[in-house]
């Protein structure tokens, strides 16, 4: 202040007007200082709530990315399985699809191999029932000879039926001897 009056000469009532107004010009500026100090407070609270946010943010980010990381692997693990499965599966169904082409081919030729000993064994049977009836035939005119034989030997008069000739007229009920020889003469 001592410097301030020998400088400028200052009457009675200017120092207090000066006193006044640099209490004042204090005064607004202190106010102007609190304000700002307030507003500085205000914007580092702001900035320290935006400042946690922005942490939780990336704690959040960090924890999604890390989750979709293992979902990623978890997908791609689940889809070499379900890639491998296919493959496997799509092999065994070439495998299948050639095996029942050759049971196809296999069953054609059985069942022509069956229908072909199916008619070589009718025909067979056939030869068979046709043999036995022959052979039947035989028996039952080797029997009728047989018993005329004894028949004849065991009669009165066989030396008279030895020296004749028969013969065998043939009726309605003999139809079936067809096959028979003709009869011979007896000596």
């Amino acid at each position: 202040s001592s410097g301030i009056n020998a400088e400028w000469p200052l009457r009675p009532g200017q120092r207090e007007f000066f006193e006044k107004k640099l209490l004042f010009v204090e005064q607004e500026a202190m106010e102007r200082i609190a304000i700002v100090e307030g507003e500085v407070q205000k914007v580092t609270q702001e900035k320290d709530k935006y400042k946690e946010l922005y942490e939780q943010s990336e704690i959040e980010r960090k924890r999604l990315e890390k989750k979709g990381e293992e979902e990623r692997r978890r997908f791609e693990k689940r889809i070499d399985l379900l890639s491998n499965k296919f493959n496997t599966l799509s092999k065994e169904l070439s495998e299948e699809m050639e095996l029942n082409k050759c049971l196809q081919a296999n069953q054609k030729e059985w069942i022509t191999k069956v229908v072909a000993s199916n008619s070589e064994l009718q025909a067979s049977q056939e030869r068979h029932a046709a043999e036995t009836q022959e052979l039947r035939e035989q028996i039952k005119d080797l029997m009728f000879h047989l018993q005329s034989q004894a028949t004849i030997n065991s009669s009165p008069m066989k030396e008279d039926i030895r020296g004749g000739e028969m013969h065998v007229v043939q009726g309605p009920s003999n139809e079936n001897r067809n096959n028979r020889r003709s009869p011979r003469k007896k000596k």
